[in-house]
């Protein structure tokens, strides 16, 4: 008899795929996006023999399911309820697979536009005696290493208008203030960072009138120099890009995840332009040169230009491109569609 929890367990489900880890081979049916597929892939990356990740399959033994109710782990006859929390957070932890947890359970928050989870905050305070760092501060990516103006062009959530995909705006922002161009923001001092975040809260006033500065200070994550909110922006740019056998090769090699940062910063740092919206039947068809209909998405719904339950559908030249996030498809990376 089917055994379906319905309160969340998420000691239970970290028990259940520990259980899981004792099979020799297995397949495993998952949705289609970075948080399920890392998981899957840290799953596998441990199993004897040759096993299989599958996102139409109704014959394997383990599924990770997730609709509007949250997220569920079935193996066999025994479905655990798991709430909001991502499913890499019940992937056991070592410091081989912490950089791929990190990027799952980030990925999650920003997709499924939420905080982290009690659980989630848990896992990653546990992990501090493997090299986790927590800390409250202003959340743009990468603020240890990487200069303002390159954070603030990559803060995708919060999007900051004029600002974000802007090269130009973002430089000048930061010299209004006084602040050098190389500038990292853990070099400021309390008054100049204030005034930053008084001028992020401001910009962000125009599309969300409610935000306050408890919105944009949060709880930011770091292993080593990694910044979980950058890796997850990253994977969900590549995922949209190349397909998910890129998030296979980082769960099986994490330190790839420094190319790709740096690739994805490359790519950025160099802007982009959202134009002009438009709903037909089956897309919201957004103008961009920015190449994720994904991040897209992350985008225009704090901006309230589209809603979530549409796929996007980003215009090229004479082309329509989404990706297999949106749609039922064998095929993966950028995708022509028809509207």
């Amino acid at each position: 008899m089917e055994n379906f929890i319905k309160e969340p367990t998420l000691e239970e489900a970290k028990k259940l795929i520990e259980s899981i880890n004792k099979e020799e081979s297995i397949c495993i049916k998952i949705p289609y996006n970075v948080d399920a597929i890392l998981s899957a892939s840290l799953i596998l990356k441990y199993m004897e023999k040759s096993s299989a990740i599958s996102f139409s399959s109704t014959n394997c033994e383990l599924e990770f399911i997730q609709n509007n109710g949250g997220k569920s782990i079935r193996f066999k006859n025994t479905e655990v309820f798991i709430g909001n929390s991502s499913f890499s957070s019940v992937i056991p932890i070592t410091t081989d697979d912490i950089l791929p947890i990190l990027t799952g359970i980030s990925s999650d928050a920003i997709l499924e536009r939420r905080n982290f989870t009690d659980w989630e905050v848990s896992v990653m305070k546990n992990s501090e005696n493997l090299g986790v760092t927590i800390e409250k501060n202003l959340k743009i990516p990468s603020y240890h290493n990487a200069p303002i103006f390159l954070s603030l062009i990559e803060s995708f959530d919060p999007y900051i208008p004029t600002i974000t995909g802007n090269r130009e705006n973002s430089i000048s922002l930061i010299n209004e203030i006084g602040i050098d161009e190389l500038s990292k923001l853990t070099e400021l001092n309390e008054g100049t960072l204030n005034t930053l975040i008084f001028k992020v809260v401001s910009l962000i006033m125009k599309i969300n009138p409610k935000v306050t500065r408890d919105d944009i200070i949060t709880d930011r994550v770091f292993y080593l120099d990694y910044d979980s909110l950058e890796l997850a922006f990253s994977f969900i740019y590549f995922l949209d890009n190349l397909g998910s056998k890129i998030l296979v090769d980082f769960a099986l090699n994490p330190p790839i995840a420094r190319i790709l940062i740096n690739k994805f910063r490359e790519i950025i740092s160099k802007g982009f332009s959202i134009g002009a919206i438009n709903e037909d039947k089956k897309f919201f068809i957004v103008d961009s040169n920015l190449k994720s209909p994904t991040l897209l998405q992350i985008i225009l719904l704090q901006e309230q230009k589209i809603r979530k339950d549409k796929p996007i559908a980003i215009k090229d030249g004479n082309k329509l491109l989404s990706s297999r996030y949106f749609i039922n498809t064998e095929k993966e990376g950028l995708i022509e569609v028809e509207s």
